[in-house]
């Protein structure tokens, strides 16, 4: 059952933060989450993971849908999404076509943090 609802799913997006150095005058836009200067790179990768595309070189301070947007439209470097098949995201990505996000405000990880089982379907599809 599980195997055939991924079976149009290609693989999985995430955005990663990468510590860098640069000038002072720089520093405010690459500003991370945690002060720290960074990358934030977007990164897929298929389930036996295998990079199909990166796109570093984001300030850290930009957001992952942004960077995922400018994905879709570049002209050369394109991110390719085929024809009905998507990609799983995490919440910092929009829920789109070709992207399969969580349900925002809902628990996740609750096999990893809770004694408690789904409480309801949204709970149960944020594995």
């Amino acid at each position: 059952m599980l195997i055939s609802l991924l079976q149009d799913c290609v693989g999985a997006i995430v955005g990663s933060h990468f510590r860098v150095k640069v000038s002072s005058c720089d520093a405010p836009q690459y500003r991370g989450r945690k002060s720290d200067p960074t990358q934030n790179v977007l990164v897929a990768c298929t389930f036996d993971l295998k990079f199909t595309y990166i796109l570093p070189g984001w300030e850290g301070s930009a957001s992952d849908s942004g960077i995922l947007k400018d994905a879709l439209t570049r002209e050369h470097d394109r991110l390719f999404v085929p024809q009905g098949k998507y990609y799983f995201v995490d919440a910092g990505y929009q829920l789109k076509s070709g992207f399969l996000a969580p349900f925002r405000g809902t628990r996740y990880h609750l096999k990893e943090y809770s004694i408690h089982e789904p409480q309801n379907p949204r709970e149960l599809f944020n594995p």
